[in-house]
């Protein structure tokens, strides 16, 4: 029986089998949130489902920028850029 080495094996396969998985979790997770997406409109109705949706993107792009605050204010007070004798 021939036996394949398993560094050719990953040098040839590795990066594209790594690649597969990694793409299969971002397209479940737009899956995700798409099917969240469709259900918030069909059952909650356009308007109402829509106002909801823009609530959750308004929501999220201002916990972006709040997070982002914290993590400036958090690196000034953690970090001691002056120089070590």
């Amino acid at each position: 029986m021939v036996g394949v080495d398993f560094d050719l094996f990953m040098e040839r396969y590795g990066y594209k089998i790594l690649l597969g998985i990694f793409g299969m979790i971002i397209l479940g997770m737009f899956a995700i949130i798409g099917i969240w997406v469709y259900a918030a409109l069909k059952y909650l109705g356009l308007l109402f489902g829509g106002l909801i949706l823009m609530l959750v993107v308004v929501r999220s792009l201002v916990n972006k920028r709040v997070l982002d605050a914290q993590a400036q204010v958090f690196s000034k007070y953690f970090y001691d850029d002056r120089k070590r004798r």
